[in-house]
């Protein structure tokens, strides 16, 4: 459960950091206006959509990781 946690804390500064970079980048900011003009339902849409693709950005990254020994045994010649 802290491990969940600790990805979570990561994910949500990473995307803080997204929100940072897409303000200081002039013609991103410019869609912020027609961002906030859509329907409340599209907007909520939109987080939960990228949450997550987030999520299971996260999940797969992780999966690989953990997996990056067995991964190199393979390529080094097999489970011996």
């Amino acid at each position: 459960m802290i491990q969940l946690l600790r990805i979570l804390g990561i994910l949500l500064v990473l995307a803080g950091a997204l929100v940072l970079i897409t303000w200081v980048i002039e013609p991103i900011r410019k869609l912020w206006p027609l961002l906030l003009t859509l329907p409340t339902p599209v907007l909520i849409g939109i987080v939960v959509a990228f949450v997550g693709i987030v999520l299971v950005l996260a999940s797969l990254i992780w999966e690989r990781w953990q997996e990056r020994d067995a991964d190199k045994q393979l390529r080094d010649g097999g489970m011996e």
